[in-house]
């Protein structure tokens, strides 16, 4: 089953591009084994607050990659604006085309 980790956090606007760029930087890769695809959204009523969601295979995959590294990705970026983000995963129970 596959799975999404969501990870949020507030970027001050101070620091937004760079934080956009890093995040954009990310698709010169390499990706995890178990990977499959990734989003940044900014929030439209309060544009400080950002969401990187990502798609993993399965719960597995996600477990794999997150044993193999200190600190994952998504919270590194967070981290290197100076923000706390808070991370929830989620079972995906549906997809729609």
């Amino acid at each position: 089953m596959e799975v999404i980790t969501v990870v949020e956090g507030k970027v001050p606007i101070s620091k937004a591009r760079e934080f956009e760029m890093a995040y954009a930087s990310l698709k010169q890769g390499p990706f995890p084994p178990g990977w499959l695809r990734s989003s940044l959204l900014r929030n439209g009523d309060n544009p400080e607050i950002y969401r990187i969601e990502t798609v993993w295979e399965s719960r597995e995959a996600l477990e794999k990659y997150r044993s193999s590294t200190q600190i994952p990705k998504a919270i590194e970026l967070f981290q290197k604006v100076k923000a706390s983000p808070r991370v929830e995963i989620y079972d995906i129970v549906h997809n729609l085309p």
